[in-house]
């Protein structure tokens, strides 16, 4: 009986000691004489000692690597671009994520830092600020094939926003409000163009009314003129004699609105001795 309580007692015990449990959202990785042979999974797991020993354990919860980038833009400005890559590990090859990377954070972080220096580099300081998705897009496409390989799934990239010096800031501003400025200069120019192409088709349509109703004026004196000398003629008044006295009765009307406005020196070159009057003003 004490030889079989002796056995029982060292078979409790060398179970107990073979006994792992495992935490959830978390496995660990098993080594048969120094070589990987399995994983555990959540729960009550059992190893065979001494000849198996856990390695590690693989957390299968989602991780953030931080980065800052230093970077330089295709117009030559230094920017700090603050980089958060969120990422799990693939519990089908949870052996790459923990044999293949000494220290997987920091290589990670290298990683991203390479990967979008070499995005950036055909980027302007403007082009950081107005199109990050582009960056974001672009890392998530290249990191997340080679996070496959070595058993990370990549979940998201998280890009914040850049940061310069306060005299880069400044500089900055300047230059867009000088874009700004010369653009709405061009387009008071423009506004001031279409003005005075405005004004002037104005003035030659003003030309052309103006021009149309001195020709009708003309016309109409044409036809009075030519009806007249018709009731002359039919009188017995000759042409000759029509004119002339059409042309002295249109002298004495210019010399009665002549004298209206008064203090007027009128000359009479159409008299036989160029008489010269100072009309007085006519009430």
């Amino acid at each position: 009986m004490g030889l079989i309580a002796a056995g029982l007692l060292a078979i409790g015990f060398y179970a107990f000691i073979c006994v792992r449990i495992v935490q959830q959202q978390t496995i660990k990785m098993v080594e048969t004489f120094g070589k990987y042979s399995r994983t555990l999974e959540p729960g009550l797991n059992f190893i065979f000692v001494p000849f198996q020993n856990v390695a590690g354990e693989v957390d299968l919860r989602i991780t953030e690597v931080k980065s800052e980038v230093n970077i330089k833009t295709i117009d030559n400005v230094f920017v700090d671009l603050p980089v958060n890559i969120q990422l799990r590990v693939n519990p089908a090859r949870a052996n790459d994520a923990f044999y293949r990377l000494t220290n997987p954070p920091q290589q990670i972080s290298t990683w991203v830092l390479n990967t979008i220096r070499a995005i950036s580099s055909g980027m302007t300081l403007e082009d950081m600020f107005k199109d990050r998705n582009q960056i974001v897009n672009k890392v998530a496409e290249e990191l997340a094939e080679k996070l496959s390989d070595y058993g990370f799934l990549l979940e998201a990239v998280l890009i914040d926003q850049p940061g310069v010096s306060k005299t880069v800031q400044e500089s900055f501003n300047r230059v867009v409000a000088a874009k700004r400025s010369a653009e709405a200069a061009e387009q008071e120019g423009k506004a001031e163009k279409i003005r005075l192409v405005a004004v002037a088709e104005a003035e030659a349509q003003a030309q052309r009314e103006r021009a149309k109703g001195l020709a009708d004026a003309r016309k109409t004196l044409a036809e009075g003129i030519a009806a007249s000398m018709q009731e002359f003629e039919k009188h017995g008044v000759s042409a000759a004699e029509s004119i002339n006295m059409l042309t002295e009765i249109n002298r004495i009307d210019a010399l009665r609105e002549i004298g209206k406005h008064g203090n007027t020196i009128l000359v009479d070159m159409a008299s036989n001795h160029g008489i010269a009057l100072n009309l007085p003003k006519v009430n």
